[in-house]
């Protein structure tokens, strides 16, 4: 399995549950050093790629560096994201354009090269999504825009690669990851330092925390098993599957 973003979070987390289950991974990520601390945990079973998705040229050539570290690739997992909170007025082109490249262009391309290589044996996508593709938020235009979008390339690739490939998507409430332990800053703002950083990132989960049903935020394993599970089943193509501590529905 080819999993992005794995060295972090969900697409971590990704990678564990598929070795857990007796499979082989192929990582990618910007960050090598974490690539290679993943690698040392299991040096039979993975394999890394180095390289930044936004890099949309060279997307090609990772992909081949991807299938070539086993005799074949049978699914992909869309993981890699970026987002940047910002209100209307304040966005800037280079931001949207680097949220569109990592969070739509990226797995749309990544996917027909994996479609394609799959060719007859047929194969698995998951694409990492985001509760906020059908709820926003203040201060997530660009990235909601760009989730919703991947949402439909979901169904649309379903449509198209079936019956061979399987693809659906994964949308996660808020999870506790990096992502969101960074402060949300106002236009302008000089980012705060020390107790008063941990202080203000507690405010900022403790916040989330609150908006979700079940009690506490998401945790990256609570997505994997879903992921996982959506790349083995058979009977199961085109779906945007929801899992949010019950954010969707307060």
């Amino acid at each position: 399995m080819v999993v992005t973003g794995a060295t972090r979070g969900i697409g971590r987390a990704t990678a564990h549950a598929i070795l857990e289950r007796g499979g082989q991974v192929i990582a990618i990520g910007r960050d090598a050093g974490l690539l290679d601390e993943l690698r040392r945990e299991d040096e039979e079973r993975v394999r890394i790629v180095a390289a930044d998705l936004t890099d949309l040229e060279n997307l090609p050539s990772v992909a081949e560096e991807a299938f070539a570290a086993f005799e074949g690739v049978d699914g992909l997992v869309n993981n890699a994201g970026m987002a940047r909170h910002e209100r209307v007025g304040t966005i800037q082109l280079e931001s949207l354009e680097a949220q569109l490249r990592l969070n739509l262009m990226a797995p749309l391309l990544l996917s027909q090269l994996v479609a394609e290589h799959f060719g007859s044996r047929g194969g698995a996508i998951v694409n990492v999504s985001s509760t906020l593709s059908e709820r926003v938020a203040s201060g997530t235009a660009a990235y909601a825009a760009s989730k919703a979008a991947l949402n439909a390339i979901t169904k649309a690739l379903a449509l198209e690669l079936a019956p061979g490939v399987r693809v659906n998507a994964v949308l996660p409430g808020v999870v506790d990851t990096d992502m969101i332990r960074a402060p949300r800053l106002r236009a302008g703002e000089t980012p705060p330092l020390g107790k008063e950083l941990e202080a203000r990132i507690a405010a900022q989960l403790e916040a989330l925390r609150s908006r979700h049903p079940i009690g506490r935020l998401g945790r990256p394993e609570d997505v994997a098993t879903v992921i996982v599970g959506l790349l083995d089943h058979p009977w199961q193509t085109g779906s945007l599957v929801t899992i949010d501590g019950g954010l969707s529905i307060a």
